[in-house]
């Protein structure tokens, strides 16, 4: 007896890059698959927090983020300092990050791990092989996983 497929469920999704090209692709990635998901860029997390107070929005309804995807694929130090950053407010605690990097270096992705990183990826350096991890991604955090969800849902 097969399992039913599960509905698709469009996800926020905060995507967080300085490279609008690694952006764009995260963004075709997932349109390939038909992953209509809700994502909002910015080009680090503070530009995201001024978002939420310039657009006057009540806390709640602006809060709501189901992925962080952190793609600061060469600056290892702005990948650090964004975990850091996530870390000091507990509504960003509970929202699983997933962080792209070029580089491998088993020393700093423990370190990214020990800082609250939920999956640390090797980006991809060809287009096709970014369309299928992005695809397994959004299959494991947005169907195997359960989510936490808010304390006001």
């Amino acid at each position: 007896m097969r399992s039913a497929r599960k509905a698709f469920v469009p996800r926020t999704i905060l995507l967080l890059s300085e490279s609008a090209i690694v952006a764009e692709q995260i963004e075709q990635a997932l349109a390939t698959y038909c992953l209509a998901h809700h994502i909002q860029w910015h080009v680090d997390i503070r530009s995201f927090q001024q978002s939420l107070i310039s657009s006057h929005l009540q806390p709640e309804s602006a809060a709501h983020v189901d992925l962080f995807l952190i793609a600061y694929v060469d600056d290892t130090l702005k990948a650090q300092q964004t975990l850091l950053e996530l870390s000091k407010l507990v509504r960003w605690k509970k929202v699983p990050s997933v962080l792209f990097l070029n580089q491998d270096d088993p020393t700093f992705v423990r370190m990214l791990y020990h800082l609250g990183a939920n999956s640390v990826l090797k980006f991809p350096p060809r287009f096709d092989s970014l369309q299928q991890l992005i695809s397994t991604m959004d299959a494991y955090w947005f169907d195997a996983v359960t989510l936490p969800f808010s304390e006001d849902e």
